[in-house]
């Protein structure tokens, strides 16, 4: 179970897009191995039946639909839980709404709608919005931060020494004064 916990949490961390991108991808070129009669053969005209590309196209978007339908299932199990951080929730949360929100614009293209002023439109901008602003927080999160005690600690060594300017170079106060000595001997 922990094996499989800490595979699903990994999984969360991919990029949601790249991995729908991936399966529907996936899904056009048929790389997805599914079982050999499908469920809408029976309502499909004896000549879809037979033409081998809607067969290869059915079967590769059951295929994709089956995956999404795994993906879905792994995480409502972690939902289940209630084990997650508040970041592993929120991801978790986003990636839920984006799974519904596909599969629910997927079943109203396939019913034949113009989704393009449906309501799941904006759900799917939305859920794509708050992807966004979780990646650069975390990448905010990930970002270098200056060590405030160590610039300090610098500063004040620094703060002792005090630089002249002689003919454009940079010398320290001492070295300016012994070359000024020198030169009026």
């Amino acid at each position: 179970m922990v094996d499989e916990r800490s595979h699903c949490k990994a999984a969360l961390d991919v990029n949601i897009r790249t991995q729908f991108q991936f399966h529907f991808k996936n899904m056009a070129q048929g790389k997805q191995p599914v079982a050999a009669e499908l469920p809408c053969n029976a309502y499909l005209d004896t000549s879809l039946q037979k033409d081998e590309n809607m067969q290869h196209i059915l079967k590769s978007f059951y295929s994709s639909i089956e995956v999404l339908e795994a993906d879905m299932e792994k995480a409502l199990a972690l939902q289940a839980e209630r084990t997650l951080t508040i970041n592993e929730q929120i991801k978790l949360d986003s990636y839920l709404v984006y799974l519904n929100s596909t599969l629910y614009w997927i079943y109203l293209k396939l019913q034949g709608l113009d989704v393009s002023k449906h309501g799941v439109m904006h759900d799917l901008g939305r859920t794509k919005e708050l992807l966004a602003r979780d990646k650069e927080i975390n990448d905010a999160l990930a970002a270098p931060r200056l060590d405030m005690q160590a610039a300090k600690r610098f500063i004040a060594a620094g703060t002792h020494t005090r630089f002249v300017d002689m003919d454009g170079v940079m010398v320290t106060e001492e070295q300016y004064n012994k070359s000024i000595q020198e030169t009026t001997k």
